[in-house]
């Protein structure tokens, strides 16, 4: 599995799949990051740009939101948003050769984590024709990035296949629900079921998804818990 921010999520990703040893198929955590010496507003510009979707106007509310925080940080419109797609190239043309290169993969086990934003590129990465992952572990996704870009990216899927095979699993804390920022504006709650009621609608043959709201959590501390609840629900022997 590959973990996004790896910086941060790679100790709750890696204790997860250890705590599931003899429980999974052979946990193997690929973590995704950036040097310690990053300050948080290069940490904060990259993950805007790398987990959002092109062609967004930034007209909605999140984009204005999002807007702002580049144009605070000085970042150059054409480098704010939109980063998506070439992170998802990197990883499919260089990662994941790379680690190929030294490992074993099994390429019907491969999986990719993210949480937040790095949620969001989780889902959208789904439905890119490159995607090369066949389980996401999905925690808290920021949906409103692109301004329901997902939800446009998963119609453009529908029309064109009669299946996705792969495992999701979907979640989010239930505190997130009252947060008017988490909830109010990057709609995690809200989108997450909006996506899994619209996948389940397809009614694909070869997909699984799962679906969780974790009582008492928050978008931090629900981190653990899902990953926990996503290997177990899509690598369990």
């Amino acid at each position: 599995m590959i973990s996004t921010d790896g910086d941060w999520a790679f100790p709750a990703v890696n204790t997860a799949a250890r705590s599931l040893a003899g429980v999974i198929e052979s946990p193997f955590v690929i973590s995704i990051g950036t040097g310690a010496d990053e300050s948080e507003a290069l940490w904060t510009q990259r993950r805007i740009y790398e987990f959002s979707p092109p062609d967004w106007d930034m007209k909605d509310v999140f984009g204005q939101l999002v807007g702002g925080l580049c144009a605070q940080m000085k970042t150059e419109p054409a480098k704010c948003t939109g980063g998506a797609p070439k992170f998802l190239n990197v990883i499919v043309s260089e990662l994941i050769p790379l680690v190929k290169a030294k490992y074993p993969i099994d390429p019907d086990q491969l999986g990719l984590f993210g949480v937040s934003a790095g949620g969001f590129f989780a889902s959208w990465a789904i439905f890119q024709p490159n995607s090369p992952f066949k389980k996401y572990v999905i925690s808290s996704p920021a949906m409103a990035y692109g301004d329901g870009d997902i939800f446009r990216q998963e119609a453009r899927y529908a029309k064109d296949h009669k299946d996705l095979a792969v495992g999701i699993y979907l979640s989010a804390g239930v505190l997130e629900t009252g947060d008017a920022d988490l909830e109010g504006v990057g709609r995690i709650v809200s989108g997450t079921a909006h996506l899994a009621g619209v996948l389940a609608g397809r009614k694909y043959p070869g997909l699984k998804v799962v679906t969780e709201f974790h009582p008492g959590m928050g978008h931090v501390d629900v981190v653990g818990t899902a990953v926990v609840r996503g290997l177990r629900t899509l690598y369990a022997k």
